[in-house]
């Protein structure tokens, strides 16, 4: 590979990192808008990459300027949520025993019922038939 095709490859990973890290960002409830200030720490490059990156995917489509930095279009987020399941799905699967909804907590790995819960009590405490149930 060239050195002109392996430029153009690390720039299309940045800029698929930086929809990713702004989704996420996003998604923690760290705000709606996104500078390359706010995500340089998750990304390696100089800033002057970043920022052009940001400029890039804004002239894609993909962001738009804001009053407080740039946002996502509806695309782009589309596009970025995309990016991020299919980057992190396999992270995000539960290990053996672990409970595939999430609720449980504790050493006991949940069984199917979710008896191992917390949270569970019988339905009948929920005024319907005695079965468990997770809240």
């Amino acid at each position: 590979m060239s050195v002109l095709q392996d430029a153009t490859l690390d720039r299309l990973k940045q800029r698929e990192e930086i929809l990713q890290i702004c989704y996420w960002y996003q998604g923690e409830g760290l705000g709606a808008s996104f500078t390359p200030q706010s995500v340089m720490a998750f990304l390696q490059g100089s800033p002057a990459s970043i920022a052009g990156a940001f400029e890039e995917l804004a002239s894609d489509g993909d962001l738009r300027r804001g009053d407080r930095g740039f946002e996502f279009t509806p695309d782009g987020k589309r596009r970025a949520a995309r990016m991020f399941i299919e980057g992190f799905t396999d992270f995000q699967q539960p290990g053996h025993g672990e409970c595939q909804d999430g609720c449980c907590d504790g050493d006991e790995p949940c069984n199917a019922n979710h008896t191992n819960c917390n949270h569970v009590k019988p339905m009948w405490q929920a005024r319907t038939t005695a079965r468990l149930v997770c809240e």
